[in-house]
């Protein structure tokens, strides 16, 4: 199972969920994966609904860079993201700030 499919997962736990609706109000965002083993997607969070997307976002709020293997792990809790960032294995441009906050969100809907 690669990242985009993990992150699909948890893009269908945050819709389903209601209580995403509540906690997205007011944060519209999109987030540009650049994968460099694997093709791009995006996740876009637009009035409490988020969707995710392949290909090329038009303008996004950050995009992050890295394999498909250390997303997935991301994505499944077994790497910290600020840890991989700091040791350069992930990138990340644009507002960071939300890129934290998409962080958070994937973290509490992973399980």
């Amino acid at each position: 199972m690669g990242s985009r499919d993990v992150l699909a997962s948890i893009v269908e736990k945050v819709n389903s969920s209601g209580i995403g609706e509540k906690e997205l109000s007011g944060f519209n965002k999109t987030f540009q994966f650049k994968v460099s083993d694997a093709s791009p997607f995006y996740v876009k969070i637009e009035n409490g609904k988020v969707s995710l997307n392949d290909g090329e976002a038009q303008s996004p709020s950050a995009t992050i860079s890295a394999t498909d293997a250390l997303l997935t792990d991301l994505f499944n809790g077994k790497v910290d993201a600020v840890a991989a960032f700091m040791q350069g294995k992930l990138r990340v441009s644009g507002d960071i700030f939300s890129a934290q906050k998409l962080t958070s969100i994937v973290g509490k809907y992973r399980k």
